[in-house]
C-alpha cells in the first residue's frame, strides 16, 4: 500500500530528537492549545481507566454479578460502541462541531458516573446498566471528536508527532487510573471512583473549551 502522505509533508531526515518520546511529549506540551486539549483529554482518562479496572469487582461486591453476566455487559457495551461511532457520529458532525460533540460526550459521561455511583449506594441494579450505557454513549463519540481537535489544530507534517503524544499521555492516564481507582475503591467505598470521575471530567470541561479558544 502507499504513502497516503504527501511527499511535501512527510520529513527529510529522522533525528535523535524526534526518536526520543519524553522530548517529544514535553514539544507537544508546550504548545498552548495543545496543552489544554490534552489536559483536558488526561482528565477524562484517568477516571475512564479506573473504571475499567475495577468495574468487575465493582459489579461482584455490590450486586453479585456472576463472570458471565459482566462478560455480557461488556459485549453489550461493544455493540453500542459500533452503533454510536458507526451511525450516530455521523449525524452529530453534521450538526455539530468537533469541540460541542466532545463536550456532549463529557456532559454524557458525568451523567453516566453519577448513575453508577448512585447504584452503589442504593444497590439498584438498574441504575449501573443504564450508567454504563449512558457512560459508554459519551466515550465512544468524545474519542473521535478529540482526535479530530487534536489534527485539526496542526499542519499535515506535525500529525504522527500530535497523535503520538496524545497516545502517550492516554498511555500514562491508563497506568495511572487503575492504581487511584483501586486504592481509593478500597479505601473510600465502592462510590469513590465514579465520583472521582464525576469531578476530574466537570474540571475538564472548562479546560478543553479554552482550548478550543486559543487558536
Amino acid at each position: 500500500m502507499s504513502e497516503s502522505l504527501d511527499k511535501n509533508n512527510r520529513l527529510k531526515k529522522i533525528s535523535f530528537v524526534r526518536l526520543n518520546p519524553f522530548i517529544q511529549l514535553v514539544n507537544v506540551l508546550s504548545t498552548k492549545n495543545l496543552k489544554r486539549l490534552l489536559v483536558s483529554a488526561f482528565l477524562i482518562w484517568i477516571p475512564n481507566g479506573s473504571l475499567q479496572a475495577v468495574f468487575s469487582q465493582f459489579t461482584i461486591d455490590t450486586f453479585n454479578w456472576a463472570p458471565v453476566l459482566i462478560g455480557f455487559m461488556f459485549s453489550i457495551m461493544g455493540v453500542q460502541d459500533i452503533i454510536s461511532q458507526g451511525f450516530i457520529m455521523p449525524k452529530l458532525l453534521k450538526k455539530l462541531s468537533d469541540a460541542q460533540i466532545a463536550i456532549l460526550g463529557m456532559v454524557s459521561e458525568i451523567i453516566g458516573y453519577s448513575l453508577i455511583a448512585a447504584s452503589a449506594l442504593f444497590s439498584f441494579y438498574l441504575l449501573i446498566i443504564a450508567g454504563m450505557f449512558i457512560f459508554g454513549f459519551g466515550d465512544s463519540i468524545f474519542g473521535p471528536s478529540f482526535n479530530g481537535m487534536l489534527s485539526k489544530s496542526v499542519d499535515s507534517s506535525e500529525q504522527g508527532r500530535i497523535q503520538g503524544g496524545s497516545q502517550s499521555i492516554q498511555a500514562l492516564a491508563r497506568i495511572i487510573g487503575p492504581i487511584i481507582g483501586g486504592q481509593i475503591y478500597v479505601s473510600l467505598g465502592h462510590a469513590a471512583p465514579a465520583f472521582m470521575g464525576m469531578i476530574l471530567i466537570a474540571a475538564a470541561i472548562p479546560v478543553l473549551y479554552k482550548g478550543t479558544q486559543c487558536k
